[in-house]
């Protein structure tokens, strides 16, 4: 699962949250970048699957037209965190009008709550578990980092086209594995959740 290539909000430094942003040049590089690094690594991807946000869905595409596989599923369930009167804010915005509440890992009123993130979203790798093949998520960073942090495993900021694996025990247990990076030309950005 990894976020989606860098967006105009990205550059911005702009917190999206639902806001269908769309890719950048440099991201639609990145996404054929990261195609190019799944065949590299032989990952045996066979499918796609991504949020319904333009960003994510873009960079979805790219990959699979590079790969030679079907157009990306879209789901629903993976677009990023609601992230409330943020939308569209830079962090020091933020920190304008929610004095320390970054820092302190606090949410405004309007925030979608962790635990509904976690749900909508491991619902759906539960689901494709079912397929028994590998399936690339593009997703969005907030929603891989809540996934991680609702876990209870070591979080970290994504850049663009970076995320972890995960991985469905037989009994449906979800576990998180390693951090991937399928872009070197990946450049910090803000990060869109707490």
């Amino acid at each position: 699962m990894v976020r989606h290539g860098e967006s105009e909000w990205n550059v911005l430094g702009r917190w999206q949250g639902r806001a269908d942003t769309k890719l950048t040049d440099a991201g639609r590089r990145q996404a054929h970048d990261a195609a190019l690094r799944i065949a590299q690594l032989d990952l045996d991807i066979r499918r796609v699957v991504t949020s319904s946000l333009s960003r994510a869905h873009e960079t979805g595409e790219i990959v699979a037209r590079t790969l030679g596989l079907a157009a990306p599923t879209v789901d629903e369930r993976l677009v990023e965190t609601d992230v409330g009167p943020w939308e569209g804010l830079r962090e020091h915005e933020i920190e304008a009008g929610w004095p320390n509440y970054l820092r302190d890992r606090r949410t405004p009123p309007n925030f979608e709550p962790p635990h509904d993130v976690y749900e909508r979203a491991t619902s759906v790798l539960r689901e494709l578990h079912h397929a028994e093949q590998n399936v690339l998520v593009v997703s969005h960073s907030g929603v891989i980092r809540t996934i991680r942090r609702v876990m209870e495993v070591p979080d970290r900021r994504l850049h663009n086209l970076e995320g972890c694996y995960f991985h469905v025990e037989p009994d449906g247990h979800l576990m998180a594995g390693a951090f991937v990076s399928l872009s070197s030309a990946s450049l910090p950005t803000t990060n869109d959740a707490v």
